[in-house]
Parts: C-alpha cells; sequence; structure tokens
C-alpha cells in the first residue's frame, strides 16, 4: 500500500464512492507504466474509489493514448481519464512530436468532454527520469495523477451544485 498520500487533498469518501476512472496506459515502457497505474489506483482505492469503479485500457504506444482516451471520454463511462507513457528523448525530432501532441490531444480531449484527463506522459531525456517518476515512493507520478482528477471532480462538483 501505499506510504504517503497527498495530506493536503481533502477528498469526502462519500462522493468518491461513485466515481469511474478510466486508466490508458501504454505496452511501450511496460513495466514502469505498470507502476506508475499501481500507484495511481492504491491513490484512488485509499482516497475511496471502488476497484470495480477503475478500468485499464491499453495502448501500443503514447500515439495511441488520445485515440483511446477519447473513445472512452465519448463513452460517457468515466468521470475522469488518467493518461501513462513514457517517451524517451532519442537522436530525431521524434520526440518532441509525439510528446507535443499527445498532451494537445489529451488537452483537447478534457475540454471537449469536461472530462479530466491526468497527464502522466512522460517526457523524458534518458529511462533514468522515468525511473525516477516511476519510483516507490511518494514521488511516483501515479500518485500525482490519480491526486489531481480527485481534486479536479471535485471542484467541477461544487461548481455544479
Amino acid at each position: 500500500m501505499l506510504k504517503t498520500l497527498d495530506k493536503s487533498v481533502k477528498i469526502d469518501k462519500t462522493f468518491t464512492k461513485e466515481i469511474r476512472v478510466g486508466i490508458v496506459r501504454t505496452q511501450y515502457h511496460e513495466s514502469l507504466n505498470k507502476h506508475l497505474e499501481k500507484h495511481a489506483v492504491e491513490t484512488l482505492l485509499a482516497h475511496g474509489v471502488k476497484k470495480e469503479n477503475i478500468t485499464t485500457m491499453i495502448a501500443p504506444g503514447s500515439w495511441e493514448i488520445p485515440l483511446i482516451a477519447k473513445t472512452a471520454a465519448e463513452s460517457r463511462k468515466y468521470d475522469a481519464l488518467i493518461a501513462f507513457g513514457i517517451i524517451v528523448k532519442g537522436d530525431t525530432y521524434h520526440f518532441e512530436m509525439i510528446a507535443n501532441e499527445v498532451a494537445r490531444a489529451l488537452m483537447t480531449i478534457s475540454l471537449e468532454y469536461a472530462v479530466p484527463v491526468g497527464f502522466e506522459v512522460l517526457a523524458v531525456f534518458d529511462k533514468k527520469q522515468a525511473l525516477a517518476r516511476a519510483s516507490d515512493d511518494n514521488k511516483n507520478k501515479g500518485i500525482e495523477a490519480a491526486t489531481a482528477i480527485l481534486s479536479a471532480l471535485k471542484t467541477i462538483h461544487t461548481i455544479r451544485a
């Protein structure tokens, strides 16, 4: 279980018990992405989201995340989405193209469907940076993604109430 939860986030478990979260993660750099997912799921569960309300969808790589996320958002089955991918810089401009377009597309999906998207498609310069962000401590970006979507959902709920 998690060693540290973000204590600054106060989420009422009666609010979170019906929240449905879709996680889109890539097969590429699979072990790191699974580690990000694990910490996100632990955080969601610790905040009262039911295990059966968390669904993982697999994308082959980061480029495919937006299409799967858009399909999930269109289905209206999820109150929030979390995207996990790792893009490691190589010798060409390909890194920038993928990272920028995935970020842009996920923001568009979030705004178009009014669905918070936890964005942890990590654009890193080397695998060491990815390992640090998918670590087994409270710096794991899966925790940050889960906490962010819960906070966003709470704020949206307050606005709409």
